[in-house]
């Protein structure tokens, strides 16, 4: 048979046995290594109420701005509602190469620029992403 993937679609790495999950969708029991995860970011208030915190706020008198804090929730689903969701799309056997990495990773611009990665959910029809040499 042949292989469809290099790492089977699993993240396991000769570990034999990962914990199963709960999918966020369906509930249905999925190991942990082969789920795909994503984390949703989200503001703890909405714009008008921050706002309003913002100008009661006793932390903003001086020239530094006080940050609210974010909230990072990680989303687990397992493969058949990622792709039913369009969290993950069905790719080509060229295309199933290119890695994505989230935007917010810094240390791998290098990486990207020679093409072995791509940002997430970036469009054929964007201009990729150069690194910045500081």
């Amino acid at each position: 048979m042949p292989k469809k993937r290099r790492n089977n679609g699993r993240n396991k790495n000769h570990k034999g046995h990962s914990d199963p999950i709960h999918c966020e969708n369906c509930f249905r029991l999925c190991p942990k290594d082969k789920a795909i995860k994503r984390f949703l970011i989200k503001n703890m208030v909405d714009g008008s109420s921050k706002r309003d915190i913002e100008e009661v706020s006793v932390y903003n008198e001086g020239d530094e701005k006080y940050q609210m804090p974010k909230l990072y929730i990680k989303n687990q689903y397992c493969v058949s509602c990622g792709i039913h969701a369009r969290i993950v799309r069905v790719r080509s056997t060229v295309d199933r190469r290119i890695r994505y990495v989230s935007r917010y990773r810094k240390d791998q611009m290098s990486e990207m620029a020679k093409g072995l990665y791509r940002v997430a959910n970036q469009r054929k029809g964007d201009k990729p992403v150069i690194a910045k040499e500081e």
